[in-house]
């Protein structure tokens, strides 16, 4: 794997993510270095009203990995002084990287997030998600739900899942890379057909070698009919719906694409 990645992103959030009333995100990465183009994308993490802010990096999470240009979607955390007073939140940020000449890492930019449209009606499915204590939400994902946005047979396996594991989501669609990194071909994240888990039972899904917990959560997801299963361990091929890379080590990817059969052992 490729550590530094996920610490460039982390560092390039927590200095654009930490200021007060006489700085900006923007003034801070151009002082540690930042090229200006790349400190300008930073501007999403300073809200108009915001006079002050700390930032909190939760998950750094691979999006995509290439020879030369990565992608980290990272979970954060933010205590912001409002004109209006505090305000906590959490975004999910899509931040792409390049390889420089010499080796070293650098962040290009943040991507802002998409919307999948009007809300939708609230399905019965849907709210039995936002109320079910064992499937942890963070904001971006619980709005991407509570807005109807998310497809609901996806849905319906998470509530599945969660009668025999906790779970702990990083990401849904809003701020998930639209597109199959480093391809053009639309993910189903971009139409809400897809989600990413971070840790099961509390338990990171990069926890040490011995923990059999993802493995039988991908194994049940597919009972359930997911098509799109990845993780740390391939259990059958990319051909029958299971799939394993170097950026699928750090998260579970279940996802539903119509008409393909779920993923399946034989």
């Amino acid at each position: 794997m490729s550590p530094e990645i996920k610490r460039t992103a982390a560092a390039f959030l927590e200095t654009a993510g930490n200021w007060s009333d006489d700085g900006t995100a923007v003034d801070n990465l151009v002082r540690a270095g930042a090229s200006p183009a790349a400190a300008a994308t930073a501007s999403v993490l300073q809200p108009a009203t915001a006079r002050a802010g700390e930032l909190t990096v939760v998950y750094p999470q691979y999006g995509g990995l290439a020879r030369d240009t990565a992608a980290v979607i990272a979970l954060v955390g933010q205590n912001l002084r409002t004109v209006s007073g505090p305000w906590i939140r959490e975004l999910v940020v899509d931040v792409r990287l390049a390889r420089e000449p010499g080796g070293n890492w650098t962040v290009e930019r943040l991507v802002p997030p998409t919307s999948l449209g009007a809300p939708l009606p609230l399905t019965d499915t849907a709210a039995a998600v936002l109320a079910d204590p064992k499937i942890v939400l963070p904001d971006p994902a619980r709005s991407d739900v509570r807005t109807g946005r998310i497809d609901t047979q996806l849905l319906a396996i998470l509530h599945a899942l969660s009668r025999e594991f906790t779970l702990t989501i990083q990401v849904m669609h809003t701020g998930h890379i639209q597109t199959v990194f480093p391809t053009a071909r639309v993910s189903n994240h971009a139409v809400g057909r897809a989600v990413d888990i971070r840790e099961i039972d509390g338990r990171p899904v990069v926890a040490p070698a011995g923990d059999d917990r993802p493995l039988r959560l991908m194994r049940r997801a597919a009972e359930l009919g997911a098509t799109e299963v990845g993780g740390p361990v391939d259990l059958n091929g990319v051909r029958k719906g299971f799939f394993s890379d170097r950026v699928h080590h750090d998260h579970i990817h279940l996802g539903i694409t119509p008409g393909d059969p779920p993923a399946h052992l034989r």
